[in-house]
């Protein structure tokens, strides 16, 4: 996935297909307007960092892809805000404001010498800095407040443990993941650029932290399943990696947990071998995996590992250091 990061504005103009994009910034009027036949496609399920998610319109209904000239088109608001970035239309200009970041953050395969996507190169990283050691004052496996807190974060090697229930198109399941980060180096932007992806434009701002995360899964569960499909293990029984934070308010959404070799991904999928459940069925896993991670310069950062569940927002975080 690409890095959305606050605070930066990017524009889009001229959007060709700017009927299409339907979740909604505004009216198209003008000579650019065309009327076309396309479909609704409301079999078409989507899946946001690793996690089944429905896209919705400012109201809250349920938002489908469009299906037109054998390309499909999604909720252009709906997605953004879902990545952190906001949506404006200025109807005056025809331009599509959208508030996010460009290429500094989390890396993405280089296809710009390429007509062809390309697999990144299977290569480890073995970067020369030493593990960030566990804060000295700290012992416990996790402070009264459990990791919900910057002030209570999970120490490097230690570990959360925590059930996460969740609903969704009449599909209730349950998990206990116990998660910890087991070790912390810093990668260079050369060092990524080893693994295959294009090397992160040079930023005042950011560098990046590769993790060494595990999750322990335990009694993963169907409750119940009203279209008796069941789903997939790697797809709804993992825990959401959500980004980096720092004690100042600044975040940076999104980590970089697949496409290289020893990727978190990597481990989640051959625990779980495309395992898919059925209600009635109980499933149970361990992983350990990489993960890169964007992060702030100069300030204490941490990754945050967020509940399925987040009505309460501020409330749905676990803290890590690293």
């Amino acid at each position: 996935m690409k890095l959305v990061k606050m605070r930066k504005s990017v524009f889009v103009s001229s959007i060709v297909v700017s009927s299409l994009l339907f979740g909604t910034v505004g009216v198209f009027a003008g000579n650019g307007v065309e009327a076309i036949k396309a479909k609704l496609n409301h079999d078409i399920k989507f899946v946001l960092n690793g996690s089944k998610w429905t896209p919705k319109d400012q109201s809250g209904n349920n938002l489908s892809a469009l299906v037109y000239n054998g390309s499909t088109y999604v909720p252009l608001r709906s997605v953004s805000e879902a990545l952190g970035a906001d949506v404006n239309f200025d109807g005056a200009s025809l331009t599509i404001s959208i508030d996010g970041s460009g290429d500094s953050g989390i890396p993405y395969k280089d296809t710009s010498t390429a007509s062809t996507p390309q697999e990144p190169v299977k290569q480890t990283v073995n970067p020369t800095v030493t593990n960030t050691p566990p804060p000295a004052a700290t012992t416990a496996t996790a402070s009264a407040n459990g990791g919900k807190t910057l002030s209570s974060a999970i120490p490097v090697g230690k570990s959360v443990t925590f059930n996460d229930p969740y609903s969704y198109d009449g599909l209730t399941f349950t998990g206990n993941y116990t998660v910890s980060v087991s070790s912390v180096k810093s990668i260079s932007r050369s060092e990524i650029a080893i693994l295959g992806f294009r090397e992160p434009e040079a930023n005042a701002l950011i560098e990046y932290k590769l993790a060494k995360v595990k999750i322990v899964m335990n009694n993963g569960k169907i409750i119940s399943d009203d279209k008796n499909e069941g789903t997939y293990v790697a797809v709804d029984f993992v825990p959401q990696l959500w980004g980096s934070k720092t004690s100042d308010g600044d975040s940076i959404i999104g980590v970089k947990n697949s496409g290289f070799t020893g990727s978190l991904d990597d481990a989640i999928r051959d625990a779980t071998d495309l395992k898919k459940l059925k209600s009635g069925e109980s499933y149970s896993y361990t992983a350990e995996g990489l993960v890169i991670v964007p992060v702030h310069k100069g300030v204490a950062n941490y990754l945050a590992v967020q509940l399925r569940d987040n009505s309460d927002y501020d409330k749905s975080f676990f803290y890590f250091n690293l």
